[in-house]
């Protein structure tokens, strides 16, 4: 039984016929059952920060593709949403054919999960189902797959029209944060800004040119000024065009001088502050 807030999630592929004796292909199973944790991984991160679950397995049932993962909270604190139930609420949804609303970018990447999952139904396995305590099972084949599709296909023409929520343009603004990198080949090399307020990360991207100026502040703060892109989807921005990076603390601070300029000439030292 899940721990409080918790969730068990039931997943179940089934072989196609002429595999026999009910066997299902060990790789489809294992790729399939790589891409539901890591799926869900992520929804813990975009539903509860940087996330606090790991996905355990508890049961794995005896001559049958079958593998009960629970939720365990990694942290003490209240948990804002299990991603195993969001999950299956969402896929219970989808395979009802009810009309669904994605309400946000992690639901919209739930419904990525199932399709994915689907892709290959009455191919390479015959059909799957996930399933969660007190939620409708769902059944992974190829109408799921149509269904979330479609689903998708209608949320993005509904965004396409949509007024921007935020700003939607080029900025050009100084962020605060801690350089962690990423690519530093071709033209134009990238990294990430970890912001010190949220800890949301954004894509930094500098001219060939400017590489050692980016290679001098991996993981350190620093302050990232250059031109901003937003999308409207968001407060941060989708990318920062670096003109300039200043690494924080560099500077000299007036606690170096310490007792230095107790006798000093004050003519000397005016204008200073």
């Amino acid at each position: 039984m899940a721990p409080p807030g918790g969730t068990d999630l039931k997943f179940t592929l089934y072989g196609l016929e002429h595999h026999g004796d009910g066997e299902v292909d060990g790789e489809i199973f294992a790729a399939k059952l790589k891409k539901l944790i890591a799926g869900l991984k992520r929804l813990d991160s975009d539903y509860n920060t940087r996330g606090q679950h790991r996905f355990m397995i508890s049961d794995l049932e005896f001559a049958s593709a079958t593998v009960v993962l629970r939720e365990k909270s990694l942290k003490p604190r209240a948990v804002r949403k299990s991603p195993s139930q969001r999950f299956a609420e969402i896929g219970a949804a989808a395979n009802s054919a009810t009309p669904f609303a994605v309400q946000n970018a992690a639901d919209e990447y739930a419904l990525g999960i199932y399709k994915s999952l689907s892709t290959g139904a009455g191919k390479t396995f015959s059909y799957g189902v996930v399933s969660a305590p007190e939620i409708s099972a769902v059944r992974i084949d190829d109408l799921l797959k149509a269904r979330v599709e479609g689903i998708i296909s209608n949320a993005l023409e509904i965004a396409q029209g949509a007024e921007p929520k935020y700003f939607r343009g080029v900025s050009f603004d100084t962020y605060d944060g801690t350089m962690k990198l990423v690519d530093l080949r071709g033209l134009f090399p990238e990294a990430k800004l970890v912001l010190s307020a949220g800890g949301k990360e954004v894509s930094c991207v500098v001219p060939r040119s400017d590489v050692e100026m980016l290679r001098n502040a991996l993981n350190r703060r620093v302050l990232v000024s250059g031109q901003s892109q937003y999308d409207g989807h968001s407060m941060v921005p989708s990318r920062i065009d670096v003109s300039n990076i200043r690494i924080v603390g560099d500077g000299h601070n007036i606690l170096e001088f310490r007792g230095s300029l107790k006798n000093a000439d004050p003519s000397a030292i005016e204008g200073i502050g």
